[in-house]
């Protein structure tokens, strides 16, 4: 699947540039050693074309498969940002610009976990104008991304602004991160109403479990144990650890026999 969509993507600037039959050869060698999983030899071939200084929209596509080598198939994320990053300085083109960012709003969300990067690659990309096919995507992105940094504030704000938009993708799962500022804020009440409206409209049934989860945990903060423990027996056998339920059952129980003495 990787090799026949760098055949294509190396095909069509094959076609679509006027290159010197020397360039060309390069650029097919460099294809050749893609296909055959040689991905260090496909990058130091690319970098001896960039060292030619060839037009720049080549150097443009070479800089972002440089970049796709390092970070998709050898999971070498900090080594492909400087790629990535060249192409913002030598592009005005939106179409890449905007891939370019989507990468680097990737590597710096998932694999760096660098949030204060990603919150603003992801503001950028949610903002741009006319509006992209991913809008949904970015703006979510970009209210984790504030979740994770901390900013609890800003972070609530846009996930409300995201619930309240009907046509994303994103608006039932938005609730539950409400929830989880509150939750991690110890505002539990708030926390368990919100994550009340979730489960009415969540169906992944791994979501609804950790969410009673989180729910169980803040009614046993609250010390409203037999709710708890209803909750807690509720996901017994569905829950991925069984014996943190057990664990949590047994001490409810216990607590609350030694209320009855």
């Amino acid at each position: 699947m990787k090799n026949n969509l760098f055949i294509l993507i190396v095909g069509v600037l094959i076609t679509s540039c006027d290159f010197t039959p020397p360039l060309n050869k390069e650029i097919i060698d460099a294809q050749q050693a893609i296909i055959q999983q040689k991905y260090d030899s496909a990058i130091s071939k690319y970098q001896s074309i960039l060292e030619k200084n060839p037009p720049l929209d080549i150097q443009v596509k070479i800089n972002y498969q440089i970049g796709d080598l390092y970070s998709i198939y050898l999971s070498q994320n900090t080594k492909a940002l400087p790629y990535y990053e060249r192409i913002m300085k030598i592009s005005e083109d939106p179409l890449w610009l905007v891939k370019t960012q989507d990468r680097l709003g990737e590597i710096h969300f998932t694999y760096l976990k660098n949030y204060k990067l990603s919150a603003s690659i992801y503001e950028k990309l949610s903002l741009f104008q006319p509006k992209l096919a991913k809008q949904d995507f970015y703006q979510f992105r970009y209210a984790l991304s504030t979740l994770k940094t901390g900013d609890y504030k800003n972070s609530l704000v846009f996930f409300k602004i995201i619930e309240d938009t009907k046509e994303s993708s994103y608006t039932t799962r938005s609730l539950y991160f409400q929830g989880l500022i509150h939750f991690q804020q110890k505002n539990w009440k708030q926390a368990v109403a919100i994550w009340k409206k979730y489960l009415m409209r969540e169906k992944r049934r791994d979501n609804i479990v950790q969410t009673k989860f989180l729910m169980a945990n803040a009614y046993e903060t609250m010390e409203k144990l037999k709710a708890a423990y209803n909750i807690y027996y509720s996901i017994l056998g569905e829950y991925p650890n069984t014996e943190v339920i057990k664990n949590r059952l047994k001490s409810i129980y216990e607590r609350r026999v030694a209320r009855k003495r």
